[in-house]
């Protein structure tokens, strides 16, 4: 049991109480503020007199409407869409699509504040001990923030420079933490935290990072704990000279390597409790779209609390968790102005966020402090619970997701329950990529996978696979069903890799950085070839 429960604090829950007024609020100072804007004067913000009047007279848009401005600012050209500093063009890292270059403002991040960094370190204090945080930023503490990061390496050097997140709490600290240029930084947050015991919260921007932490310890510990006892890094880790020195130095008894080595051989079942007795918390973000890499994880994790950091966009800070081990994410009312638009809609009537309806879904649709407005995110959320006037949210899925060969549209909703469905037949699938095949007519679903990794697991061979997988997909989506009786989609075609043919696929079709955070991409955008998808596998074998 958590000595500290509570995630929220006064002052946000002081927000909370006040929703409704400071949405409004936001909205008036951004068109007091934005009036004289090339934007603002186009759309008359100096005459704007309500949120009516705003709704009334600026359409909903998405990043095509704003995108030439957004260039113009990046060329230098000043007041286009707003009057804030502009500290970067954060890059999307490309999840439903090519790239996007997000505005954000000086103003905009001293709002977004630090809300899950007070929670951890309340709980820290209460417990004593450290953290240590799987990821790492690529970015040059040294340098200018340049306008191709994401959002997380602005975002965490901010809550560095200003003194919100101390280094000194850290595993590691600062030079493990803000790196750039490292190649092979899983194989040193690895070394680094077996030799350290007494850490009590285990961090990623993605509870999808800490499944392929959990995931490279299973297939390389027995390499990596050889050479921590023979105190040398292979030739083959792509680590720097200072990276390597840092790792030789860690002090590391005897026994340490030896209780490893015997957990490591017992199994992997709760592994984490095992190796890590203070660990009292983990963190990272998820939602119940990536329940499958969350069923995967609790083999690691066991019975661990969650905390889910936050629900977080380059467009904006939207909401942080209500509880431990909860999805729901209250809404930030001090981070913009927030409207929804319920989902399903034809039409552009939107509601605010004390006027939703528990148990329907929305998509967000933001004005924020960095030259965003009306601004449809293209999330859907479903609102589960209010903290006075502020809605509890759970992300749904992305709209832009989905897999569509004859006019089934497969979303990414969908395509979850039906992989995570195949536990019933005792297939337990720990990462998979779905994306549409045309090599021959009709077109047809590829998928590769990986199969978690426990005792009396059943085996089964890709022909049983697929054919699990064609009844789980028709099961799922009528349509698909339809089309596959139809004859106008083919059978799909299942292609399993070990965890280590998975990394290799990732890196090579982008699902995956090297830094920054990595989120899991369960569809693939754009036509997919059969025989390139099996490549890996083939050198593999």
């Amino acid at each position: 049991m958590l000595p500290f429960t509570e995630t929220l604090d006064a002052p946000l829950r002081d927000n909370c109480r006040h929703a409704k007024q400071v949405n409004e609020d936001n909205l008036r100072q951004i068109l007091t503020d934005n009036a004289q804007t090339e934007f603002g004067k186009t759309y008359a913000f100096s005459s704007l007199r309500s949120v009516e009047d705003y709704r009334d007279h600026v359409p909903l848009a998405g990043y095509d409407a704003f995108a030439p401005a957004i260039q113009r600012m990046r060329e230098g050209e000043q007041n286009v869409l707003t009057v804030y500093p502009i500290v970067s063009y954060c890059q999307t890292s490309g999840t439903t699509g090519s790239s996007k270059f997000i505005p954000l403002s000086q103003t905009a991040l001293d709002r977004y504040s630090d809300y899950f960094e007070r929670y951890r370190n309340r709980l820290l204090h209460k417990m004593g001990g450290r953290r240590f945080l799987i990821n790492c930023f690529r970015t040059d503490l040294t340098q200018k923030i340049s306008d191709t990061s994401l959002f997380s390496e602005i975002y965490f050097r901010f809550l560095y420079e200003s003194g919100m997140m101390r280094m000194e709490e850290f595993i590691g600290g600062r030079d493990m933490i803000f790196v750039k240029g490292e190649e092979d930084m899983l194989y040193a947050k690895l070394w680094e935290a077996l030799a350290d015991t007494e850490f009590v919260l285990l961090e990623s921007q993605f509870l999808y990072e800490m499944l392929n932490f959990f995931s490279y310890l299973e297939e390389n510990w027995k390499d990596i704990l050889t050479a921590m006892r023979e105190r040398y890094i292979p030739l083959d880790i792509s680590l720097s000279a200072k990276i390597k020195s840092y790792l030789l130095t860690i002090p590391i008894a005897p026994e340490r390597l030896d209780t490893i080595e015997q957990e490591c051989e017992q199994g992997f079942e709760g592994i984490a409790q095992r190796l890590w007795h203070r660990l009292a918390l983990v963190s990272g973000v998820s939602n119940r779209s990536y329940q499958t890499e969350t069923a995967a994880l609790d083999r690691y994790l066991g019975a661990i609390p969650r905390f889910y950091l936050c629900y977080c966009a380059s467009e904006c800070y939207i909401g942080t968790p209500v509880a431990v081990d909860n999805y729901g994410y209250v809404l930030l009312p001090q981070n913009g102005f927030f409207e929804f638009l319920p989902y399903p809609s034809d039409g552009d009537e939107t509601l605010l966020p004390h006027e939703l309806t528990v148990g329907a879904m929305y998509e967000p649709v933001i004005t924020n402090f960095s030259g965003l407005y009306r601004y449809r995110l293209g999330d859907v959320v479903k609102i589960v619970d209010y903290v006075d006037e502020s809605p509890v949210m759970e992300f749904q899925f992305r709209k832009s997701q989905a897999l569509n060969i004859a006019g089934e549209k497969y979303d990414m909703r969908q395509l979850e329950s039906a992989v995570f469905s195949l536990r019933e037949k005792g297939v337990f699938v720990e990462n998979y990529c779905f994306g549409a095949c045309f090599d021959s007519i009709p077109g047809k679903y590829l998928a590769v996978m990986t199969l978690m990794k426990q005792r009396g697991a059943a085996v089964f061979t890709e022909e049983q696979l697929s054919l699990l997988l064609d009844e789980a997909l028709s099961a799922h989506n009528h349509d698909y069903a339809d089309l596959r009786s139809l004859k106008e989609l083919d059978a799909p075609r299942a292609i399993l890799l070990d965890n280590t043919m998975y990394a290799q696929f990732s890196q090579q079709y982008g699902l995956n950085r090297k830094h920054g955070h990595n989120k899991p991409k369960h569809i693939f955008r754009g036509e997919v070839s059969e025989k390139q998808w099996e490549q890996i596998q083939r050198k593999a074998r």
